[in-house]
């Protein structure tokens, strides 16, 4: 992520890096990283306005990194548990809202910037930072939805662990207690968004495909 912010914030540089290798009769259009109103004159103030963006959008994405960090802690910790009890319920419960969250603003992002791509195609400055922001959404979706597919496939393994074990030395009032183990493991724990979105490859590839048509669509009817 911290790599796409690279891409991104050295957008503003493209238009004096063309103006010297492709010269122009007049000077490129300045490129400021977002758009807002100071209620100041941006041309005269450009580069004040462009040291506050390289301030804020940083600790914008830091807080992302920050909550994909912690999501992932939490991924691994649950799967460490799994080796032991097979637990995850806690992680889904406080997670679930924040994830439906950032899988609908990521398939957005993809949808828009993607198309914002194909649109500024002509204007490279335009295009790269869109492109850039296409790939860093692609791949926080990915992240995120990697993260529940390690979570799913380890907790479909407990069935097999149990099935597998030497159950047979065990006294008779243990043998039982394994029977509503399997019975659970039998459906595998799963990480959601909102409970509308099951985080998996398959359900990160059905997304970006979804994402991809909508996307067509758009491109087309414009």
């Amino acid at each position: 992520m911290f790599g796409i912010l690279i891409l991104y914030l050295s957008s503003p540089g493209i238009p004096k890096i063309l103006d010297i290798i492709i010269p122009l009769n007049e000077s490129r259009p300045r490129i400021f990283l977002y758009e807002t109103e100071y209620f100041i004159d941006q041309d005269k103030y450009y580069f004040y306005i462009l040291i506050h963006a390289y301030m804020t959008v940083p600790v914008s994405l830091g807080i992302i990194v920050f909550f994909d960090n912690v999501l992932g802690t939490y991924i691994h910790h649950a799967t460490g548990m799994f080796e032991i009890v097979r637990f995850i319920d806690l992680v889904e419960s406080t997670g679930t809202i924040a994830l439906l969250f950032v899988v609908g603003l990521n398939t957005l992002i993809i949808t828009v910037t993607g198309m914002s791509t194909v649109m500024k195609i002509e204007e490279p400055s335009e295009a790269f930072r869109n492109m850039a922001f296409t790939i860093g959404g692609i791949f926080h979706l990915f992240y995120n939805s990697h993260q529940g597919n390690l979570l799913m496939s380890q907790s479909k393994d407990v069935f097999e662990d149990v099935y597998s074990s030497e159950w047979y030395t065990l006294p008779p009032s243990l043998q039982k207690l394994l029977i509503p183990i399997m019975m659970r493991a039998k459906k595998p724990s799963v990480l959601t968004a909102g409970g509308l979105y099951v985080l998996s490859n398959d359900s990160f590839s059905l997304v970006l495909r979804k994402a991809m048509s909508f996307f067509t669509v758009l491109n087309s009817a414009r």
